[in-house]
């Protein structure tokens, strides 16, 4: 006979959790982020969030960009979420701000996101830099 350990699981599984500070900006460069657009995204992220049981940290629109933070209790792709935040929000604001659409694209924020691990604002200087590179990518 092999001897052999019983080991018992703990009642409470522990809870998963992981956050991240995302950020994306305007396609157009001279588009502005004005008052009635910011109040707009901020109420729409947290009903996109809400539908999905995401937690908001923190939201901030600026001119010239919308950043947040989101903690996760389940695992998830940054990809996944970013989409569907990018998607439902571009869409919002096109369907809402019809003054915003130019005819040539369906996406009202610029390519590509800036996604970093945790939930504390990205530092300006990381924010100037990001925007520098997409929009030195969007004249190329």
């Amino acid at each position: 006979m092999i001897p052999f350990d019983i080991v018992n699981e703990p009642d409470s599984a522990e809870v998963f959790s992981v956050s991240y500070t995302c950020l994306l900006i305007p396609r157009s460069p001279s588009q502005s982020l004005n008052d009635e657009l910011s109040s707009s995204l901020q109420n729409w992220l947290i009903s996109i969030c809400e539908s999905k049981q995401w937690q908001i940290e923190f939201q901030t629109v600026r001119d010239g960009y919308f950043q947040w933070g989101l903690r996760f209790s389940s695992p998830i792709q940054i990809g996944q979420f970013m989409k569907e935040i990018r998607t439902r929000t571009s869409d919002l604001v096109l369907n809402h701000f019809s003054d915003l659409r130019d005819g040539t694209t369906t996406d009202f924020w610029a390519p590509g996101y800036l996604v970093v691990l945790g939930t504390r604002p990205h530092p300006q200087a990381l924010i100037e830099h990001y925007i520098k590179l997409i929009r030195r990518q969007q004249s190329n």
